[in-house]
C-alpha cells in the first residue's frame, strides 16, 4: 500500500468510559472511516489486545521511548504493518480514517512516530466520573499482564493495599482500582504533548457543554470539513447529564480516590 494512503490517520485515544463513543460516532457521521465498530461502544475490535502485535506494543509501552533507535523502528514497523492490514481489510474509503479503542492509548507514541502525518485526539474525562463507570472486562481479567500494565503502569504488580489481586480484593477496592487505572492511562496519554501540533487534548465535559465549538476545534485540527449534518446530529445527541455523577458519593467514599488521583485532577483543572 502506498504511504499516501496511510497519511489521513486520526485515531481517538482515551481511557475507556471517557466518552470516546460520542467522538467516534461524530467522526463516522463526518465521513471519517473508523472500521468495523461495535454498535454499542463504537470500539474498533481490530485493535484488540488479543492480537499479538498490539499486545507486544502495549507490553513495551513504558520502554519504547527510552529504547535504542533500532528497537523503536521495530515497534514502528509493527504498527505500520498492522495499520496497513487494518486499512486493507476494514476501511472502505480512500480518505480519512482512524479507530477508537481505549487500550490502544498505550500505543500513542508509536503511532505518532510511525506515521509522521497522523494526528491524534486525546479525550480526557473527570476521573471521579470515570471511576464510577465500570470497565468489567479489564478488572475481570487482571491476571492478564496487559491489563495489569494499563491499570498500574507495571505488569508485575500483583497486590493492592497489601492484598493479592483476588476477585475479593478487586470488589473491595473497585473505586480505587478504577481511578488508579484512570491516572495511569491519562498520564500515559499526556506523552502526546511532546508532539505539539499533531496532538489535541479534549475534555469530555467541554464537549457536553459546548459541542459545536469543541468539534469545530477538533475538525479544524485534523483539517476535515465540519459537515452540517454532523452539527445537526450533535445538537440532539449531546447532553450534560453524565457530568459530575461523583457528587452523589459521600465524602468518605472519595477520600481514598482523591489520595490516588488528586494531583492529576488538579493539574487538569478538575479540582
Amino acid at each position: 500500500m502506498k504511504n499516501n494512503q496511510l497519511q489521513n490517520l486520526y485515531p481517538i485515544f482515551c481511557r475507556g468510559h471517557s466518552g470516546g463513543r460520542l467522538i467516534c460516532d461524530a467522526f463516522i457521521r463526518n465521513k471519517i472511516d473508523m472500521g468495523k465498530v461495535a454498535i454499542e461502544r463504537k470500539d474498533t475490535s481490530f485493535f484488540s489486545i488479543r492480537n499479538p502485535i498490539i499486545r507486544e506494543i502495549i507490553l513495551n509501552a513504558y520502554d519504547y521511548q527510552d529504547s535504542a533507535p533500532s528497537q523503536q523502528r521495530y515497534y514502528q514497523d509493527l504498527m505500520r504493518r498492522y495499520v496497513t492490514e487494518y486499512r486493507q481489510s476494514e476501511i472502505q474509503s480512500k480518505g480519512h480514517f482512524g479507530w477508537k479503542l481505549g487500550i490502544t492509548l498505550f500505543t500513542l507514541p508509536v503511532v505518532l512516530d510511525a506515521f509522521p502525518n497522523a494526528k491524534v485526539i486525546h479525550l480526557i474525562r473527570d476521573g471521579r466520573d470515570v471511576m464510577l463507570s465500570r470497565l468489567e472486562a479489564r478488572f475481570a481479567h487482571l491476571d492478564d499482564l496487559v491489563n495489569r500494565l494499563v491499570v498500574f503502569g507495571d505488569a508485575t504488580v500483583d497486590h493492592f493495599e497489601g492484598l493479592p489481586l483476588t476477585s475479593e480484593t478487586i470488589a473491595t477496592y473497585r473505586n480505587e482500582l478504577e481511578i488508579r487505572h484512570w491516572v495511569t492511562a491519562v498520564k500515559y496519554g499526556l506523552k502526546g504533548r511532546a508532539y505539539n501540533e499533531r496532538y489535541l487534548e479534549v475534555k469530555y465535559e467541554e464537549v457536553c457543554q459546548n459541542p459545536i465549538p469543541v468539534f469545530s476545534q477538533i475538525f479544524d485540527f485534523i483539517e476535515v470539513p465540519f459537515l452540517n449534518s454532523t452539527k445537526t446530529w450533535l445538537a440532539q445527541a449531546v447532553y450534560n447529564t453524565k457530568m459530575d455523577k461523583w457528587k452523589s458519593l459521600p465524602e468518605e467514599k472519595l477520600k481514598k480516590p482523591l489520595e490516588i488521583a488528586g494531583d492529576l485532577l488538579g493539574e487538569l483543572g478538575y479540582l
